[in-house]
């Protein structure tokens, strides 16, 4: 049965005074579509004079389906003064200060949730979480080791505290608490504890792993590398990740910290560049590049990044300079294009004609110019000079 049908049926249950059955019809609905308004309005008028405590509560949803976050805040203390006990007000009380950004208060709803019920697995997430957001780690790590003692083996918080412990650069700690095998090598690592993490590694079988962890092992095989200073091997295993994950920030900041080791000031910039980019960093990503064009100005993928980040930044004469740059080293079609069509809008029919131009300009009605044999630089290309950062 359809919502609608439903909607209809819990309206003639209700009419027909069968008050709990319409409820639960209305609550099924809520459980398919939990921002239906009809549904929200209906069950605050049936508990309105019955359950405040479930007015209150709906009452909060309804004003959050309707983005009034503050009313719903109001709502579900209103359902606290109720029933202070009452796990499901004060979990929405919680999450709704988190996503209002007062986390100090949401860390103490959900330290309250935990005090009343220490079985809400779902409490100690959310204040790992927001400490670890507030970077007050050590308090994560006491709600981690509290997880762990409610839950043992039921749950991988002992996995979190290890990692937080990492995160804080106490490996020995790390080590101590630490159950899944790829974290551990990852701590040993970064410890450089080399051989016990190769001895790890070497028992693993990727073929038999799923995507993300295939992933991981060759990433921590190309740190492994690294650390042995072993680069080729490094860059084998980089491009096994990137082959599963596709071009991301991590594969290109491995690549470039190799390089670095390697002393290729070039490439280690040409990487830092296109971590940034893929981290959405891009005036950093512009800095990088440059850094990479100073070094070696006749690199193709470098001139054509800059041209487009300075189109990005609407640096137009900066841009068009970088395509020049291009099209001066090999003709390149794409950047013959790109100028041509550059200088038809800039008015600059001589230059045009040069990355012919002439069809346009014909069909434009523009006159076609021959080019004398010395051509003084004109005004335009004067101003992309000045405004150029060569």
């Amino acid at each position: 049965m359809d919502t609608n049908q439903l909607h209809i049926k819990a309206s003639e249950i209700l009419a027909d005074g069968d008050v709990e059955k319409a409820k639960e019809i209305y609550e099924t609905i809520l459980k398919e579509t939990p921002n239906d308004e009809a549904a929200l309005s209906a069950l605050m008028d049936i508990y309105q004079d019955t359950d405040r405590l479930r007015y209150y509560i709906v009452r909060a949803n309804y004003n959050i389906v309707n983005g009034k976050l503050e009313y719903g805040i109001t709502d579900c203390k209103k359902a606290l003064n109720v029933d202070a006990s009452n796990i499901e007000a004060r979990e929405k009380l919680a999450r709704l200060y988190k996503i209002t950004n007062k986390p100090l208060k949401a860390i103490d709803e959900f330290s309250k949730i935990i005090e009343i019920d220490e079985m809400q697995i779902g409490a100690y997430i959310e204040l790992i979480d927001l400490y670890t957001k507030e970077k007050a780690l050590e308090s994560a790590i006491n709600v981690a080791k509290k997880g762990n003692e409610v839950f043992g083996d039921k749950a991988n918080f002992n996995d979190i505290e290890a990692k937080l412990y990492f995160d804080l650069g106490d490996y020995e700690s790390a080590l101590n608490v630490v159950s899944d095998e790829t974290l551990k090598v990852k701590i040993l690592l970064q410890d450089e504890k080399n051989d016990e993490a190769k001895a790890i590694l070497d028992k693993l079988n990727p073929s038999i792993m799923e995507k993300e962890k295939k992933a991981l092992y060759y990433l921590l095989m190309a740190q492994y590398s690294y650390n042995t200073k072993n680069f080729d091997e490094a860059f084998r295993f980089i491009d096994e990740y990137t082959k599963i994950l596709g071009p991301n920030p991590v594969g290109f900041q491995m690549k470039a910290l190799c390089f670095e080791e390697k002393g290729d000031d070039f490439m280690a910039s040409y990487n830092y560049a296109y971590m940034n980019k893929a981290m959405g960093k891009f005036d950093e990503a512009l800095v990088e590049f440059n850094n990479a064009y100073t070094l070696n100005p006749n690199n193709k993928d470098v001139l054509i990044e800059l041209a487009k980040l300075y189109e990005a930044n609407k640096e137009k004469y900066t841009a068009i300079d970088f395509w020049q740059k291009v099209y001066d080293l090999d003709g390149d079609e794409y950047a013959k294009n790109i100028l041509k069509d550059f200088y038809i809008k800039e008015g600059d029919f001589m230059m045009a004609q040069k990355y012919g131009a002439e069809a346009e300009l014909k069909e434009n009605g523009a006159h076609s110019y021959d080019e004398p044999e010395v051509e003084d630089e004109g005004l335009l290309n004067k101003i992309i000079n000045f405004f150029s950062k060569k």
